[in-house]
């Protein structure tokens, strides 16, 4: 089965600090970006976890909201060529830096990117 994992994090500063900086989480926030991010799905809130798991199952988004920094792991973010990121992923989310990371052992693939307000830096 290997390894799979694929996030998008979104920060407004330095994503690092961010979360060392050990903030509570923010779950009305993390609800609002699903919302925003999956306007079209019906959502329904779960109980708490951990964003351990990157890798949810494909009728589930993990979402971790605090301050200055949103973690999301869908399905949706299972690329390996990051320039294929559904555009509204990128404008959706009120943050000036998102970051992905998507990985999938048993096929042997990696993906990173690095966009700053939209605009792919790096990948």
């Amino acid at each position: 089965m290997g390894a799979k994992t694929w996030m998008l994090v979104y920060s407004t500063e330095n994503a690092s600090k961010a979360l060392a900086a050990g903030q509570p989480h923010d779950r009305s926030a993390s609800t609002r970006l699903a919302e925003t991010l999956f306007p079209s799905e019906r959502l329904v809130p779960m109980p708490g976890g951990d964003l351990s798991d990157t890798n949810p199952p494909d009728n589930e988004v993990f979402i971790g909201c605090y301050p200055g920094v949103a973690v999301v792991a869908a399905k949706e973010f299972a690329i390996d060529k990051p320039s294929q990121l559904p555009k509204h992923f990128l404008s959706a989310a009120p943050y000036q830096f998102a970051y992905l990371h998507a990985m999938h052992s048993m096929v042997d693939w990696f993906a990173f990117a690095v966009w700053r307000a939209g605009e792919l830096q790096h990948h």
